[in-house]
């Protein structure tokens, strides 16, 4: 994946995008208007939290595809280990044979020491 910034800074950066528009925007609002009641109420509400909720949505959507790559992540890092413990394994008992040879050829019965 090609993102370098980090990923709870890009997060609180949006959140802090998205409130100030929201404070701006409800600064915009708050001109006083003839009162229409509940209507201009619900309509006014709906048009601020609308963007909000969309903000959120797309948050949401950004989070989890940030887990989901951290979960492949973590996934990959796991076969790697496995992997590597399999080849450190395999490794350490080449070592040992190799020892044991060797120890079985320096101090062997049947063999005579050498002459040049």
């Amino acid at each position: 994946m090609a993102r370098v910034q980090e990923p709870r800074s890009e997060v609180n950066g949006n959140i802090s995008d998205i409130l100030h528009r929201t404070d701006a925007h409800l600064h915009r609002r708050s001109e006083p208007t003839a009162p229409d009641g509940p209507n201009q109420l619900n309509s006014t509400i709906q048009r601020v939290s609308g963007a909000s909720v969309a903000e959120i949505d797309g948050l949401i959507r950004e989070l989890q595809s940030l887990r989901d790559y951290l979960l492949r992540e973590g996934q990959r890092i796991q076969r790697e280990l496995t992997e590597y413990t399999r080849l450190n394994h395999g490794a350490l008992e080449s070592t040992r044979i190799i020892a044991e040879t060797l120890m079985k050829m320096r101090t062997g019965p049947d063999r005579a020491p050498r002459t040049q």
